[in-house]
């Protein structure tokens, strides 16, 4: 079915998902990825199990953020014992203050993925 004779098609419109509205200075607002800056940001890392997972994953966080987790991370094993899912929850102030806590997170050999 083609445009209706007489009838104007309307704009097309781009969707901007909430968080993303644009800020003023040429980025989303919060200042990236649809964050609001500063916030409490939950990180979940998962590892092999080994009794000093939780605290090295807390460690990482702690070194790669610049700042201490706000609350004791929270430890899960998976059903068959083999991983461990650790999660930390850091102030982060800046999306590249995010950025750099994932970038130490992929490089650690110990860490098998991290959420």
């Amino acid at each position: 079915m083609g445009p209706v004779p007489g009838k104007q098609r309307a704009p097309e419109v781009e969707a901007i998902p909430v968080g993303m509205e644009p800020n003023g200075k040429g980025g989303p607002a919060g200042g990236g990825a649809g964050f609001q800056y500063p916030l409490q940001y939950s990180l979940k890392v998962i590892g092999l199990a080994a009794d000093d997972f939780p605290e090295h994953a807390r460690a990482l966080v702690e070194r790669a953020a610049g700042a201490e987790v706000v609350e004791p991370p929270t430890v899960r094993a998976s059903g068959g014992g083999r991983y461990l899912s650790v999660t930390v929850v850091v102030r982060l102030d800046s999306e590249p203050q995010r950025l750099a806590v994932y970038a130490a997170l992929r490089a650690d050999e110990r860490v098998v993925y991290a959420l």
